[in-house]
């Protein structure tokens, strides 16, 4: 009976260290979440980017300046542009070159999507592996999982004294350094 109710106090022992592990786990996860979406961290790393995307949003934000042009010149250049329109309406435009348009202007719509989606699929991938060594990184901080052993009447069989914890006595700092 006395065996009975100590394995019961280890798988306790056990599920309870699991449930802090796990904590401590999803902790990590959200602060690394929150690093890869902090633009202020962006613009510490790469100032230089940061400029040239600031450069390139502020031109397409701000609206361009109109020119004031008096009203004859404007009818002017109205007229001219008109008598132009007319004239190329009155030549036909050979077909073979418009057909050359169209089937590059097709290929391009074609081939548009499909090079946005292998740089996805390449975001993706390489955001994957980032994520794995992440874990292999953890996973190589943190140790083997402890094993029962039955010689020992501790969870683990950890040694007298030890603590069950990543960074206790036995080693330096824990996952990440911290």
């Amino acid at each position: 009976m006395a065996t009975a109710t100590n394995e019961i106090d280890d798988i306790r022992r056990q599920m309870a260290q699991i449930r802090s592990d796990l904590h401590k786990d999803v902790q990590e996860v959200v602060a690394g979440a929150e690093a890869v979406t902090d633009w202020r961290r962006y613009v510490r790393m790469y100032p230089w980017a940061a400029v040239g995307v600031a450069i390139a949003v502020g031109y397409l934000v701000v609206p361009k300046r109109r020119r004031s042009v008096p009203r004859d010149v404007a009818r002017q250049a109205d007229v001219a542009a008109v008598r132009e329109v007319i004239e190329q309406a009155q030549e036909p435009e050979p077909q073979a070159k418009q057909r050359r348009k169209s089937i590059i202007s097709a290929g391009l719509g074609m081939l548009t999507p499909l090079v946005w989606r292998a740089a996805q699929n390449y975001a993706m991938g390489y955001l994957e592996q980032w994520i794995a060594q992440q874990q292999q990184h953890y996973m190589a901080a943190a140790g083997p999982p402890p094993s029962p052993s039955p010689t020992s009447g501790r969870p683990g069989g950890a040694p007298p004294g030890a603590s069950p914890s990543p960074g206790g006595p036995g080693r330096p700092g824990g996952p990440f350094g911290l």
